[in-house]
Parts: structure tokens; sequence; C-alpha cells
């Protein structure tokens, strides 16, 4: 995908980033595209509203993707793009699915008071992945407009 597609992309991650923060859900936003970056879903955090700790953005995102596709499964090729890093969780989701590519905007590591499982984000579990010819490879692209994401989490009320 070419940089303008991604930023725009990543821009409606954000604004679902946003969605979640007037929400009073943590600052997390995620859009779910084919190869054609066509949006197949999208979503923010609804762990406060729902009270599941596993509605993280992504998998929100992913679930409507999911909703909405008569196969019930992700095409080829799947780029996600999130607000955040995708967390331990969300990475096995993320590879569960032969997610092709995420684009993320702000580290796992700028989540003010973040417990990080082992320490890892999508990041620290991709060279794993990439490594077993049983999964299908992650292409990771980070810090995209990362600022803007930073900017929507010092505005959430984390305690």
């Amino acid at each position: 995908m070419d940089n303008q597609r991604d930023e725009s992309l990543m821009r409606r991650a954000l604004a679902q980033a946003e969605a979640a923060l007037t929400k009073g859900q943590a600052p997390f936003g995620a859009v779910i595209v084919d190869a054609a970056g066509e949006v197949l879903g999208e979503g923010h955090n609804t762990v406060r509203a729902d009270r599941d700790p596993a509605a993280h953005g992504e998998v929100v995102a992913i679930r409507d993707a999911l909703r909405r596709l008569e196969s019930g499964k992700l095409p080829p090729g799947t780029t996600l793009y999130t607000s955040c890093e995708p967390c331990l969780m969300c990475a096995v989701v993320v590879a569960q699915l032969g997610i092709r590519r995420v684009v993320y905007a702000a580290r796992g590591t700028d989540v003010p008071g973040a417990k990080r499982l082992l320490d890892a984000d999508l990041s620290q579990a991709a060279p794993w992945v990439n490594a077993n010819p049983a999964w299908t490879p992650i292409e990771l692209r980070g810090d995209l407009l990362r600022e803007q994401a930073l900017r929507s989490m010092a505005a959430f009320d984390w305690g």
C-alpha cells in the first residue's frame, strides 16, 4: 500500500480512538481492510462499556469485519490499522487469522501504566511468527501518525 493510503486509513483508525475517548473508553481504534484497501470492519475499545476485557479496538474491528463477511473469514492480504501497537492478546488474534500487515501509530510502551505480558507486544511476537512456516508472515509498520495517537492517550484518565 502506498503512504497516502496508509495515512488515510490510519486517520480513520485514530478517529475511532477519538470516538472511544468521547464515550469514556480507552482511546484505541482500529480499521481492517482487504488487499485492495476496502474497509471490511472498524471499531474502538469497548472494554469498560461491555465489561469485556477482550474488547480491544483491534478485536472489535475484527469482529465487525467477520460479521459483515459472508464467508466468516478474512480474505488473504488483509491489513489492520490501529491507533496503538497490538498487545500480546491481539497479536495472537492477528496471527491466528493470518492478517498479513499491521500498521500502528503509538507503541505498546506508550500506554500509561500498561501491564505487558512477557514484556511483549506485536513487534516482539512478529519475528517468531515470521520464522515459522506454518504461520502467515506479518509485515509491520509502526509510528505512523504517532503524535496524534499520543495526544489521545494523554487526554484519557488512566486511573
